[in-house]
């Protein structure tokens, strides 16, 4: 990996973090749960996007697995949030 690439992995990891640490926030201090539930769908978005970029920098494949299925729990973990707070159950 060149140097310039992984300085850019490297800002990319630092904004990411900061993005995240602002997420969890929001998170904790939402006034609606509407506002949680967004906030938690992101912060399941930077999540993979740190993996990704972890994985680009150890030249690895492997985590990318875990990209996946992080990817659909996160997705249907916001769908069910979702449909709960518009009809107050899930099924």
């Amino acid at each position: 990996m060149s140097d310039a690439l992984q300085f850019v992995c490297q800002l990319c990891l630092a904004a990411m973090f900061v993005a995240g640490l602002l997420t969890l926030f929001r998170l904790l201090i939402g006034p609606r749960a509407a506002d949680r539930a967004v906030a938690m769908d992101l912060l399941t978005s930077v999540f993979i996007g740190i993996i990704c970029v972890l994985c680009m920098m150890w030249d690895e494949t492997w985590y990318f697995d875990a990209v996946w299925i992080l990817t659909l729990v996160g997705f249907i973990g916001s769908a069910a949030i979702a449909r709960y707070i518009e009809k107050g159950k899930v099924f």
